[in-house]
């Protein structure tokens, strides 16, 4: 019988195992077995119960253990685990870094509301995406901090530390398709935008370009095998809508994004609420993404929350966030468990829907077109 994994450390581990030992076909992974064959691979990391081999490591473990395996071969793989608690070490970094963006956005836009603060703050752990992400040891925390430390540098005009925040954009690029378009498009007209953006391509163009030169052929063998393979199956659009109506629902996915960015399109651009749809949208309209992702909504719902609130709608704002909180604390874990039972989290995308549509009809009043009908009656009403 194979071998099953706690989480997916353990397959990790072999990868990085079978690409130093067989590096023309990294990802030809022969599982380890349980009965006649015994489970040896990467002894202590696996121990057996049963019919099942646990990996006993964090899920982070094989990627910052890739390069000492690398430099000194399978003793490398021994010097994390003597260095500590790494898992613990990544709950804790993860959890403070997203609790103070979090403080750090709602003191920003939505300050002095302890209603919206402790709906928000409880939704970002108890919530099921944000409880996932820590129990997983995933990426999406660091990552809505990293999202949430870019709009608020990139507002107080501190481009170059923006910019160096932007880098862990790079950790998961699918995830921020359109968050970059949003991010540069305004860089055209507004000169924050374009500071921004002009360190941001030269701190990662370098960091790419060492990593190509010190790996020339990682990129390509990456871009042929796990796109395809990846892409086909998460929870995003085109995957839901590809299960339901097969080949003419992808189509249906592509032509919904589309309607996305030209409703994104129509609020001022570098506006506030601007950033919020874009930001709303990359998640909403993502290319690979799971539930954990969804932490990274807190960013672009503090947004409009911020958007409502100079706007005087004091009501509007609390409804949504409260609303926002509900969804994440009680609707996200009902997809969790349908993902579970059907073993696929296709349809969680759902969440990111409803909260890209509930973000555009609370900021449609303030679209480009309908700012400027306001300013022209007003000037109406004044020259009267």
């Amino acid at each position: 019988m194979e071998a099953g994994f706690a989480g997916d450390s353990g397959v990790k581990l072999i990868v990085v195992k079978n690409a130093i030992q067989h590096p023309t076909h990294p990802l030809d992974i022969a599982l380890p077995r349980v009965g006649t064959q015994p489970v040896d691979l990467l002894d202590p990391f696996f121990h057996v119960e049963g019919a099942y081999a646990h990996a006993a490591t964090p899920d982070l473990f094989p990627l910052l253990s890739a390069p000492l395996i690398a430099r000194f071969g399978m003793r490398g793989a021994f010097i994390l685990p003597a260095a500590g608690y790494l898992l613990t070490i990544w709950m804790i970094a993860s959890m403070a870094l997203s609790t103070i963006a979090l403080r750090a956005l709602l003191r920003s836009f939505v300050p002095a509301r302890p209603l919206v603060h402790g709906a928000l703050g409880l939704a970002l752990f108890v919530g099921q995406p944000g409880f996932h992400a820590v129990v997983l040891g995933q990426w999406a925390l660091l990552l809505m901090s990293a999202l949430g430390a870019v709009v608020l540098m990139v507002r107080a005009g501190h481009a170059r530390r923006a910019a160096f925040a932007a880098l862990a954009f790079l950790a998961k690029p699918q995830l921020f398709v359109w968050t970059a378009i949003g991010l540069l498009i305004p860089a055209f007209t507004d000169e924050r935008y374009r500071r921004f953006i002009r360190y941001a391509l030269v701190v990662a163009g370098t960091l790419i370009i060492c990593a190509w030169l010190a790996f020339p052929d990682w990129f390509p063998a990456w871009l042929a095998d796990i796109p395809p393979r990846r892409t086909g199956r998460s929870a995003v659009l085109l995957s839901a809508l590809g299960e339901l109506f097969g080949p003419t629902g992808r189509v249906l996915a592509v032509v919904i994004v589309a309607g996305g960015i030209l409703l994104a399109s129509r609020f001022v651009v570098g506006s506030d609420a601007w950033l919020a749809i874009w930001l709303a949208l990359s998640s909403a309209g993502a290319i690979y993404s799971w539930s954990y992702d969804q932490v990274l909504l807190f960013v672009p719902l503090v947004i409009t929350c911020g958007v409502l609130a100079a706007a005087g709608r004091e009501h509007a704002m609390t409804r949504l966030a409260l609303g926002g909180a509900a969804a994440l604390l009680f609707v996200s874990p009902l997809f969790y468990v349908l993902g579970v039972a059907r073993h696929d989290e296709t349809f969680s995308i759902a969440v990111p829907l409803a909260f890209f549509a509930a973000i555009a009809w609370s900021l449609w009043p303030y679209r480009r077109g309908a700012l400027v009908g306001e300013q022209h009656a007003a000037q109406q009403i004044q020259t009267a």
